[in-house]
């Protein structure tokens, strides 16, 4: 146990409260995806647990370390060859593959970090979802914008009491590291579970002085921005809108416009900046414009989409990007909030039995400053809220299946959310400060010892919500006995030749790509002509295709190219000069025969 005295300090307690609640995530982590997914040496499970997204984000990471070092420093050169795309686009957690690319040189050809990260968002989702529990529940989250009496109040609380936040603080992390929101995405897409930056931009929002420590400021606003975009856009943009409103408080009290311009310019050239450097401008490419189909629904704050214990509910077509269940349990913290909302406090207490006396109702309520009517941040927050839910919603708002109605949002407005195709993950943020309100809203205003019931009854109702989700990914992830074996593997034919190939040319049908055969070009030194980016480079691929078939029948062939043909595009190779082999419903071909395969 730490000595009393060491809690004392403010900076400690959040010290405590941080590593004990990311300890807590780390812990469920494994509980529920086991140890084997954190061998950094062992990938097989990414090919074999049946998780469609995940094969391409490891890939992405392998074709990338061995691409050749260029500028811009994100290229990966050997996937698409002969076309160079960022690895921004791979989703394989930019940041982190540029790390591993430089250790390269000391790293085995096996090499995987998916699992350490996943383990690393749900740690760090509950170690600063706790700090903002503990700061706001202290009343600290807007200090600076009450009067003097109540600054005076809250320095006034008692130590004994102020500690009562810190165990509150770190059972309310589990929400956060137990959200459906992150969980639902969990080795689906790893890089967007990270649902701590998030976070950390409501932290920085409550803990910044914005009016001081300039230079300082600037760097942290700069450096974060940086390694939320190297994470993954959308989990930039997310982070841009949180910091755009803390920013906005901060012109409308001070009015100082050249401080607001300034963070707000760094902020957006430090993302800027990283899109350059890891050339996410290179290539020609375009976003896959259009918004539309991929909104959240009306119904997602409680929609389990059958995947919980709850019934889910119907949606429209592809209206999964949008999942915001928020889980049994946080629900029912919502319809206890708005029946102590409804009721009254007083009223509640007393329908409840409550018999608090006067001290311990004032020592309760002296755990935070109270709560001004006007109050700018609060109002701030709602804005913030509305924003993020009617970004998520456009244009084709819907109610389950039912479309209610289809906005035009007319070219630029258009073209700004079409950008973010995927924009029905917008409401991720809404999740989280729904569940950070009924939190401190009940806390606010019912007795501590009740509070604290009712806190752990909700907590076990959503783990049990759970339930059938977590057990079926144990079941997946919690094994440790995966072997992967590609269509190419074992083959003892192509193993004795595939020395003379360097390239690997897939054309299996228009827009189709088998990542498999990349990982295993990725194994033997070769470079391929396709991969599944988040921009697509279909008419690229389908270019240099045709140009290779132009070269063929100009009789010119590379000996060093082998094909692997879907049965769809056969025909547009059969007169020529290749030798033909089937393997497990794929095609190759060679301009040489190969010895040991029948054609």
């Amino acid at each position: 146990m730490l000595p009393r005295s060491w809690l004392s300090s403010e900076k400690n307690k959040r010290i405590f409260i941080f590593c004990i609640s990311m300890l807590i995530g780390a812990f469920l982590f494994i509980l529920i995806y086991g140890p084997y997914v954190l061998n950094p040496f062992y990938d097989d499970w990414i090919f074999t647990t049946g998780e469609r997204d995940l094969p391409q984000h490891y890939i992405g990471f392998c074709m990338y370390r061995s691409s050749p070092w260029q500028f811009p420093l994100g290229l990966i050169t050997t996937a698409s060859s002969p076309h160079d795309m960022s690895v921004i686009y791979a989703d394989a957690i930019p940041l982190f593959a540029f790390i591993f690319k430089l250790l390269n040189p000391i790293l085995p050809q096996v090499f995987q970090y998916l699992g350490i990260y996943g383990l690393l968002s749900m740690a760090l989702t509950g170690g600063i979802g706790a700090l903002i529990i503990y700061e706001i529940i202290r009343g600290r989250d807007d200090l600076k914008a009450v009067s003097e009496d109540s600054r005076q109040e809250a320095k006034a609380i008692s130590a004994s009491s102020r500690d009562a936040a810190v165990p509150i603080a770190i059972v309310s992390s589990v929400f956060y590291s137990m959200n459906w929101v992150l969980i639902y995405r969990m080795f689906y897409h790893t890089s967007l579970t990270s649902h701590w930056l998030m976070l950390l931009a409501f932290y920085l929002w409550m803990r910044l002085d914005l009016k001081e420590h300039t230079l300082k400021n600037c760097l942290i606003y700069a450096g974060f921005s940086a390694v939320a975009l190297l994470i993954h856009p959308y989990i930039w943009a997310m982070c841009a809108g949180i910091t755009a409103m803390s920013l906005i408080e901060y012109l409308i009290r001070n009015k100082d416009v050249k401080k607001f311009l300034l963070y707000g310019f760094d902020f957006c050239i430090a993302g800027g900046l990283c899109l350059f450097v890891f050339g996410a401008f290179t290539g020609g490419t375009k976003a896959s414009l259009g918004a539309g189909s991929y909104e959240a629904n009306l119904n997602t704050f409680f929609n389990s989409m059958d995947f919980a214990l709850l019934p889910g509910l119907p949606v429209t077509l592809l209206q999964y990007e949008g999942f915001g269940y928020l889980g049994a349990g946080v629900l029912l913290l919502v319809v206890v909030t708005a029946v102590v909302f409804i009721v009254g406090k007083a009223s509640f207490l007393k329908k409840a039995g409550a018999n608090i006396n006067d001290d311990e109702q004032d020592k309760h309520k002296g755990m935070g400053v109270p709560v001004q009517k006007g109050n700018l941040r609060k109002w701030l927050y709602v804005i913030t809220a509305l924003c993020f839910i009617i970004f998520s919603i456009i244009p084709e708002i819907s109610w389950g299946d039912k479309v209610l109605l289809n906005i035009n949002l007319g070219k630029l407005f258009g073209t700004f959310v079409g950008i973010f195709r995927s924009n029905g993950r917008f409401i991720w943020p809404v999740c989280y400060m729904l569940m950070t309100g009924v939190i401190v809203f009940i806390y606010r205003h019912i007795n501590l010892k009740r509070f604290r019931l009712l806190l752990t009854l909700c907590l076990v109702i959503q783990i049990a919500d759970m339930t059938p989700y977590i057990t079926e990914k144990h079941g997946i992830f919690a094994k440790g006995d995966y072997e992967y074996t590609g269509i190419l593997d074992g083959n003892k034919a192509i193993d004795d030749v595939i020395g003379r190939y360097d390239h690997i040319v897939m054309d299996i049908k228009d827009g189709e790509v088998d990542q498999y055969l990349t990982y295993y070009a990725y194994l033997h030194g070769m470079t391929t002509n396709d991969f599944y980016y988040a921009r697509p480079i279909e008419n690229k691929v389908q270019n240099t295709l045709e140009a290779l078939r132009d070269d063929m029948t100009k009789g010119r062939y590379d000996d060093t190219l082998l094909y692997v043909l879907g049965k769809d595009q056969l025909p547009l190779y059969k007169d020529f000069d290749l030798h033909f082999y089937e393997i497990e419903g794929r095609y190759l071909a060679s301009h040489e025969a190969i010895d040991g395969l029948k054609e």
